[in-house]
C-alpha cells in the first residue's frame, strides 16, 4: 500500500501545475457536469505494478483483480456538479485447488467462496480545480460464504484415506458506509483518486459445519452456531480508484 500511495502523490504532484484548466486544447471539460455517468472501479493492482516497475525488481506481478469487498464497482449520476447518487455493486467469486505431497499421501486442498455487496448512497464533492474532494455515504447489503476441503490419499495407489470440509454458513449484513477521497482528472472526465471507508453495521453468521470421513466409516457431520454482531466492519480500507465519466 506504501508503494501505491507514493505513485498517486507523484500523480498528484504532477497535476498540480495545470490545475487551473478546466478544458482541454479541443475545448472538453475536465469536471463531471450535471446528467453526467460515472462508473468507478478499484485499481489498487494497477498502481502497485506501475510503482513496482521504477523499483528494478523484475518479478513483478501482474495486475489481478480479487473478490473482495472493496473491490467493489461503484456506478453515479450526477444530479449537479457537486452532487451524485451512487450505486455500489460487486459479485465476487473464488476458487482454487492445491494438492500438497505429504511423503507417503497426498493432500488436496479445495476452497470456494463467493462475496455480493450491493448498496445505495450519495456523494458531494469540493474544490474548483481539477483536484477534487468528495465524501458521502452508501447504505449496504451484504453477502458471503467459504468452504474449504482437504482430501488426503494415498501417494502411490491413490487410494482414499481421509477428508475433512468446512463450510462457514451464510453470513448476511446491513450497514453504512461513510467514505471521504480525492481525485484528480488528468484527462477530460478521467480521474485518478484514493478513498478512505468506515462501516458500521449488523452482522448475522449461519451455521457452520465440518464433515469428516477416514476410510470407508461413515461420514460424521458436526454444526456450530450461529453469532450476530453490531458493530465496526472493514475499517480502515484505503483504495485508489479509476473513474470514467460520460
Amino acid at each position: 500500500m506504501k508503494k501505491v500511495i507514493l505513485t498517486l502523490v507523484a500523480v498528484f504532484a504532477f497535476g498540480f501545475a495545470n490545475a487551473q484548466d478546466l478544458k482541454s486544447k479541443k475545448g472538453e471539460n475536465y469536471l463531471p457536469e450535471t446528467g453526467d455517468w460515472a462508473i468507478s472501479f478499484n485499481a489498487d493492482g494497477i498502481f502497485e505494478y506501475v510503482g513496482n516497475s521504477f523499483n528494478g525488481n523484475t518479478n513483478n506481478d501482474a495486475p489481478s483483480v480479487d473478490y473482495i469487498r472493496n473491490n467493489a464497482f461503484v456506478g453515479k449520476k450526477f444530479i449537479s456538479e457537486k452532487n451524485a447518487y451512487r450505486v455500489v455493486a460487486n459479485l465476487g467469486f473464488g476458487s482454487t485447488t492445491v494438492t500438497n505431497p505429504n511423503g507417503a499421501s497426498t493432500d488436496e486442498v479445495k476452497s470456494n467462496g463467493f462475496d455480493l455487496a450491493f448498496g445505495l448512497g450519495k456523494e458531494w464533492r469540493k474544490g474548483k480545480t481539477r483536484l477534487q474532494g468528495f465524501y458521502g455515504a452508501d447504505a449496504l447489503i451484504t453477502a458471503s460464504s467459504d468452504k474449504n476441503e482437504i482430501t488426503t490419499t494415498d501417494a502411490t495407489t491413490g487410494t482414499f484415506i481421509s477428508s475433512v470440509e468446512n463450510k462457514s454458513g451464510l453470513a448476511l449484513g446491513l450497514g453504512v458506509q461513510g467514505f471521504i477521497g480525492a481525485e484528480y482528472f488528468i484527462f477530460p472526465k478521467f480521474a485518478i483518486g484514493a478513498q478512505y471507508t468506515y462501516r458500521v453495521g449488523f452482522d448475522v453468521q449461519g451455521k457452520s459445519e465440518t464433515t469428516a470421513q477416514v476410510g470407508t466409516a461413515p461420514s460424521t457431520t458436526i454444526e456450530g452456531g450461529k453469532a450476530s454482531s453490531f458493530g465496526i466492519g472493514n475499517v480502515g480500507i484505503a483504495s485508489m480508484n479509476l473513474t470514467l465519466h460520460f
